[in-house]
């Protein structure tokens, strides 16, 4: 499925105040691209069994995911001192913007401050603030604000990709686990799992969220959906992952994660998933009355395919292998 729609709809959903944000757009674009199917490959572990068995899956903080850079954003403390500065002082909409795309937007400033028949800025006092502030911010302020939505925003991530052999080997336990098929499509878009479902996109930068703390810091009506946007961003490295997330917004840091209802659709187990845990998770799925698949490795190209399986045939192959056996 294409996805360069996403760096659009990603810079929609981080616009600097509520006001600027297309939220129809945003909710159109996502319900028009979202995939039928969605696949969370899992170890056969007690947990994973249980979302199975309650069709259910678990959110988590970021804070405990895989990658270090999870739900991070960048803020240029320097570049917001000489926003606010330029603010404070008056300049035009254009030099403002010029400014702020220089490579120093601090030596702008005091280009255009200095320029003026009468410096309405103290130059020397304003560099020594920018030169303590900035650093400590960057260094403080803005690691606080990460580790706060590392540690409270509640994520599940899903993949468009049920073929994927570095998935399977890193999330199914060497392919020995098995995936559960999920399709949100089927719900309504405003009902929770399907409005709080988004795309990932891939970028070589953290999202910058430098105008939506200018616009806090103005007293504006501020995106507040910003660190939703930032848990949609993740490094190059991820893309053949093809994520999508399932995004719940919670301030309660001392909840590390929880089951929420799912739409599953089918399971699909791995392909070195032993007979027991096979055996297990069809007797669940005939239980729950959900349509299993084996995927198979071709044998002829690094292919893996999905075809479908039930309990009697494992049982019968479990049966065809004990007469086998020599006793």
């Amino acid at each position: 499925m294409d996805r360069n729609w996403i760096k659009d709809f990603i810079e929609n959903f981080s616009s600097a105040t509520i006001g600027d944000l297309d939220i129809p757009k945003l909710i159109n674009d996502k319900s028009q691209h979202t995939p039928e199917r969605l696949f969370k490959i899992r170890s056969c572990s007690k947990r994973a069994l249980e979302n199975l068995a309650q069709k259910t899956l678990f959110l988590g903080v970021a804070k405990k995911f895989n990658d270090p850079y999870d739900t991070a954003f960048w803020i240029d403390y320097r570049k917001l001192a000489a926003w606010e500065k330029l603010d404070k002082l008056g300049f035009s909409e254009d030099q403002v913007a010029t400014a702020l795309a220089s490579d120093d937007p601090i030596a702008a400033v005091v280009a255009l401050a200095s320029a003026q028949q009468s410096c309405p800025l103290n130059v020397d006092e304003w560099l020594h603030e920018v030169g303590v502030l900035a650093p400590n911010h960057q260094s403080g302020q803005l690691p606080t604000l990460i580790g706060e939505l590392q540690s409270s925003y509640k994520i599940c991530s899903l993949s468009e990709r049920v073929d994927s052999m570095l998935m399977w080997s890193h999330y199914g336990c060497n392919h020995t686990g098995f995936a559960m098929e999920y399709d949100f499509t089927s719900l309504h878009r405003n009902e929770s799992p399907t409005f709080t479902l988004w795309p990932v996109a891939y970028t070589d930068k953290l999202i910058d969220v430098t105008h939506i703390l200018r616009a806090r810091r103005a007293g504006k009506d501020y995106n507040e959906l910003f660190g939703i946007a930032a848990s949609l961003c993740k490094a190059l490295d991820w893309q053949y992952e093809r994520e999508w997330r399932w995004v719940l917004p919670d301030d309660d840091r001392s909840v590390e994660g929880f089951n929420r209802p799912a739409p599953l659709k089918a399971v699909h187990l791995g392909a070195r998933i032993s007979d027991a845990d096979a055996l297990n998770i069809l007797r669940i799925c005939s239980e729950i009355d959900i349509p299993v698949f084996k995927v198979m490795l071709e044998s002829h190209e690094y292919r893996m395919v999905s075809v479908p399986t039930s309990l009697e045939d494992w049982c019968s192959i479990a049966g065809r292998q004990q007469g086998n056996m020599p006793w």
